[in-house]
This record gives structure tokens, C-alpha cells and sequence, in this order.
């Protein structure tokens, strides 16, 4: 059964003048654990009980912008999504620690437009309070808060990550405790660190443009695990202060 949610259709710490790659790192999240198993947020029953629908258009219809195929060729099972009209699907539950990764593809758009929105919060609308990792075909793994969401830096001008049309990309986000780790391709693009909110749900855009999703899968941790220490405080204090002096600018 599809849910249809109702609806229609910054403050920063510190907004970072510099490449992604000019980025002081944040505590690195590299904590993966595959002891914890991944679980897959598709099967064939989608959108089953792990998603729900917005949409800008009132009164659209979930079929009418997302679907589940199967490749004709490889026999492996895809997500589409028309991106028409604009929207997103999010998950119906909220996550803060967590292991998060999807393939992708544009099959015909050279500028393909979509993103992943991780700690969506609030009211369903365009956009929604969150952190927008990009997806887009020039720009995938920019990362910037959106609606009331806070960073303490952003991910901008990222180098050309995506692989040509038609062919898939693998994105792996993984979040501890506000800090967020982002790799297109193999390739770290950066960490965001102090997003707030920092928990809340995982959605997938609809922005125009064809796109296919396939091996969405997520670990979660659970929270305890991952309290957040008085090193892992002083961390954070350090890398403030060197945000500021690698010239990024102060909002009050």
C-alpha cells in the first residue's frame, strides 16, 4: 500500500570558501563494521513498508513517478524514478548513526539532477530540513544543509566523479553522530561535520531528470556505540577552529 503524504508542491556556523578537497577532515568516520549486517530498503513489494511519498504535484500518484524493474540484461531489480513531478520518496524511519549506500545511474540526462536527503525532518515540502548529498551528474557527492538544517562547513565544487550516461555510480555516506562521510566511485569527496539535525530520514529525489536506483542498503549502529566522548569533543573543538583558519566565515 502507498502512503501519499499531504503537501505541497541558514543559519551556518561556518560556510567554507574552499574546495572539497581543501577540507580539513572531521573525525574520521571510518568505523565501518561489517559484523553488523546491511539491510536492503528494496524489494520487490516496493515501496513496502520501508518508504513513503511526497510529491509537489497535489493529488500525484506514486506509480506515476517511481517503479520496480528488472533489467532485461543483468536480471538484477532497479528503482526508476521519472523525476517528474518533483518529490521524493523517504524512509519511514528515522536513522542517526548509520552505514548508508545505493547505486545510480542517468540514462540519458548528462545534467541529471537528484540527490539522497539524509536527516529529513519537519514538514514534507520542497525541499525539506535536511542535508542534501548530490547526486547530480557534474556535481555528485556536493553536500550542503537545506530548509533550517546547520553544518558547521559544506562540500562545493566537487571535481567531476560520475561516470558517463547510463552507467551506474556507487555513493557510501556514512554519519556518526552529526559528522558525515561522503564516497562517489571509491573516491572520498569530504566530511560534513555538525549537521543538525542529526537524525531523522533518508529520502531519494525526484528532480527532473530519469534516474535509476539499485543496492540500497543500510547499516545501522546503534547509539550507545556511538556516544560521542570528551576526546571526541575536544576533536571536533580543534577542527572548528581550524575551519576558521582556513577562511571560512562566521555567521552570528
Amino acid at each position: 500500500m502507498v502512503t501519499l503524504l499531504s503537501g505541497t508542491m541558514f543559519y551556518s556556523v561556518f560556510m567554507p570558501a574552499v574546495v572539497a578537497q581543501d577540507l580539513p577532515e572531521a573525525d574520521s568516520p571510518e568505523l565501518i563494521d561489517d559484523s553488523i549486517p546491511k539491510k536492503a530498503l528494496v524489494a520487490k513489494e516496493f515501496p513496502g513498508s520501508e518508504w513513503e511519498f511526497f510529491s509537489g504535484k497535489k493529488d500525484s500518484k506514486f506509480a506515476e513517478t517511481w517503479s520496480y524493474r528488472v533489467d532485461p540484461d543483468t536480471k538484477v531489480p532497479f528503482i526508476a524514478c521519472s523525476g517528474q513531478p518533483y518529490g521524493y520518496i523517504r524512509t519511514k524511519k528515522n536513522f542517526r548513526n548509520f552505514d548508508f549506500g545505493l547505486e545510480w545511474r542517468f540514462p540519458q540526462d548528462e545534467n541529471g539532477n537528484s540527490g539522497v536527503l539524509l536527516f529529513t525532518n519537519g514538514d514534507d515540502r520542497i525541499w525539506p530540513t535536511s542535508l542534501q548529498v548530490q547526486l547530480q551528474q557534474p556535481l555528485a557527492g556536493s553536500s550542503f544543509p537545506s530548509g533550517s538544517a546547520k553544518s558547521e562547513n559544506e562540500l562545493r565544487n566537487v571535481p567531476m566523479l560520475s561516470r558517463p550516461v547510463n552507467q551506474w555510480n556507487r555513493c557510501i555516506i556514512s554519519a556518526r553522530e552529526g559528522n558525515v562521510t561522503i564516497v562517489v566511485n571509491d573516491q572520498k569527496v569530504g566530511t560534513v561535520a555538525g549537521c543538525k539535525p542529526l537524525e531523522g530520514a533518508i529520502s531519494l529525489q525526484s528532480e527532473g531528470s530519469e534516474i535509476h536506483f539499485r543496492n540500497i542498503w543500510v547499516r545501522e549502529y546503534p547509539s550507545e556505540v556511538q556516544s560521542v566522548s570528551k576526546s571526541d569533543l575536544r576533536r571536533q573543538k580543534r577542527l572548528r577552529s581550524t575551519l576558521k583558519k582556513q577562511g571560512f566565515v562566521a555567521y552570528p
